[in-house]
């Protein structure tokens, strides 16, 4: 699923920008490494709260649930 702005990875739990994707996939794909990490590092009953959107602030949240869908998570 690609659009044509950027897409960010946001911490809303510590209010920070994780990263910024080209693809709503890719933006997944990150949050769950991310998440991944975060486990190893912490505990596996570690969490944070994420958000992903367009750079622009408009909804993406369909493409993002088509994405989880399509990638299995």
């Amino acid at each position: 699923m690609t659009t044509n702005k950027m897409i960010v990875l946001t911490d809303t739990f510590n209010n920070r920008v994780i990263s910024s994707h080209r693809t709503v996939a890719g933006a997944v794909r990150a949050q769950h490494r991310h998440l991944a990490e975060v486990r190893r590092h912490n505990g596996p009953n570690s969490y944070l709260t994420y958000s992903i959107q367009a750079a622009d602030g408009s909804d993406i949240s369909e493409l993002v649930d088509a994405a989880r869908v399509e990638l299995g998570y």
